[in-house]
């Protein structure tokens, strides 16, 4: 029995190790995500739990937690979404909007199933990026091109002004 104790003892110990130490991980690239400002929601389609139970009228309730990145009070943070589904004949009227939770504050096991997941949300994010870079030098240049035009036919009617005065002076 003390050898399983002290089996337990170790195990917990590493655990507690490697969870400090992925905290710290995450926690860093929550920092560097928030330098970026994306400031862009995202949340992973996939969910990392899901927990059924029985309300007290009898339905079913799922919950959901899914990876995100999103606003929490005034910056963006990698957070755990919670969705509950109540069952019933209109479920999608009874969706709730969810819960956010920043990850470093989720339990543990959400914390440590998300990381799996970090490398498609930076993807996605990156692409989410990327796209909007090229619309918006796409919309410049639309934005450059009206202003000329507008300074061109500006340019334009003040000569034919200047050239009414010159032909019919008072």
């Amino acid at each position: 029995m003390n050898e399983r104790l002290n089996q337990l003892g170790q195990a917990a110990r590493r655990l507690n190790e490697g969870s400090d130490q992925l905290n710290t991980l995450i926690s860093a690239i929550d920092r560097a995500l928030a330098r970026l400002m994306i400031g862009m929601d995202y949340v992973h389609p996939r969910p990392l739990q899901e927990m059924m139970s029985v309300g007290r009228d009898g339905k079913q309730v799922i919950e959901l937690g899914f990876l995100g990145y999103l606003r929490i009070q005034s910056e963006y943070h990698l957070c755990i979404k919670t969705v509950k589904i109540v069952e019933s004949r209109v479920a999608a009227a009874s969706e709730r909007p969810g819960t956010v939770t920043p990850l470093l504050s989720a339990p543990r096991t959400l914390r440590h199933a998300a990381v799996d997941l970090l490398p498609e949300l930076i993807k996605v994010l990156s692409n989410q990026v990327g796209d909007l870079v090229a619309q918006m030098e796409r919309r410049c240049e639309t934005a450059k091109s009206m202003l000329e035009q507008l300074e061109g036919l500006e340019a334009h009617i003040a000569a034919s002004r200047e050239t009414l005065v010159k032909d019919n002076p008072r």
